[in-house]
């Protein structure tokens, strides 16, 4: 935690709690300037959202963390990713963790120390390089299966790094568990995911949650998402759509990938897409907070080409609807940057609306 503590000092009293409510109140400014609400509020309506969250164009560095040991999954944090990743014109990292293979299996469940080391340096490094810093429970595999069993221990992961982080940048935000889905769906995750956002209150009254649906975080599972009355949360929603396009001949889906060769796009999949935006923008007036679509992307095993059109469309639909993103991946699977010959996929970074030169587009 010193490295955190340096930035605090750093942002001054953006750290200090007595001032992190007026921290959080101009990036509420900010992301209210971005995303848009115009459904009429009732006198009975509840409390106005103030989240910070000044995200537009966010991408995820995946493989890393989410594997069960950094670098087993082709990729290892180096902090000049992060200067690579802000100069292309990215303004947020959304960095998945997979904490349940760092955390004892028995009360306390304590988080191993070099692990929570480690994750506090690229923490840092992010911050340092001016960017978000969005970190996640992420593959918690035995949650999905066996909440009964699971569900103390992922509130124990947060509570250790709600206590953590305390003190850290409003810049660095929190989501609490990504794609809920088997087991652990229906109204179990919203207590849980309640249950435990009362918790880091406790110690971060005002830092930005990310709560998200279940059945996978999809489309599929907004409507089941149930918001407590706090005013510094945002919703989460993936993409994939559609996954028989997006995950084609994905390898480390065996025989369950579907088959390759299928283009973009098929007769009405863009108005099907259209259809798809516009309910994500529905679910945002209902529920009256910013909205984060929190990964989309598609396999490396898609054709070039139609990879490029396809991000580019579901792009352009995303920012028309004030819709802030986070494209899936920057290396490992998925992959946007190429490690082998240290350069991003020029075509991709331009179908995200982005230039490596390093500025950021102004906004629609």
């Amino acid at each position: 935690m010193e490295r955190i503590a340096d930035l605090c000092r750093r942002y001054g009293a953006a750290c200090a709690v007595a001032a992190f409510v007026g921290a959080a109140a101009a990036g509420a400014a900010l992301a209210q300037g971005w995303w848009t609400v115009t459904q009429p509020r009732s006198a009975a309506s509840a409390v106005v959202n103030q989240a910070y969250f000044p995200v537009h164009r966010c991408i995820n560095m995946g493989s890393g963390l989410e594997a069960p040991i950094e670098g087993e999954w082709g990729y290892r944090f180096r902090q000049r990713d992060f200067a690579t990743v802000r100069a292309a014109g990215f303004d947020t990292v959304r960095i998945p963790i997979r904490w349940s293979s760092h955390a004892g299996t028995s009360p306390p469940y304590t988080i191993n120390p070099d692990f929570r080391s480690r994750v506090d340096q690229i923490v840092s490094w992010g911050l340092e390089a001016g960017l978000n810093v969005i970190i996640n429970v992420h593959h918690y595999e035995e949650l999905y299966a066996d909440p009964n069993r699971h569900e103390a221990r992922l509130e124990a992961i947060w509570m250790q790094l709600a206590g953590w982080y305390r003190a850290a940048p409003p810049q660095l935000m929190f989501e609490i568990i990504n794609e809920p889905r088997d087991a652990f769906s229906g109204q179990r995750v919203n207590d849980t995911q309640n249950r435990i956002l009362a918790g880091i209150r406790q110690t971060n009254p005002t830092r930005t949650v990310i709560l998200a649906g279940d059945d996978w975080g999809a489309l599929s599972g907004m409507e089941n998402l149930r918001l407590p009355p706090d005013p510094f949360v945002v919703a989460t929603v993936h993409y994939y759509g559609p996954y028989e396009f997006t995950h084609q001949g994905a390898e480390w889906l065996g025989d369950e990938a579907p088959p390759a060769g299928r283009s973009w796009p098929q007769p009405g999949e863009r108005d099907q897409l259209a259809e798809d935006v516009a309910s994500v923008v529905a679910w945002r007036e209902q529920l009256r907070v910013p909205v984060f679509l929190g990964e989309y992307g598609a396999e490396t095993t898609v054709a070039p080409v139609e990879r490029i059109e396809w991000t580019a469309d579901v792009t352009r639909a995303l920012d028309e609807a004030r819709i802030p993103w986070c494209y899936f991946n920057y290396a490992g699977g998925f992959a946007t940057y190429d490690l082998a010959s240290e350069s991003w996929k020029m075509p991709l970074l331009d179908a995200l609306g982005l230039n490596t030169g390093l500025r950021l587009r102004s906004r629609p």
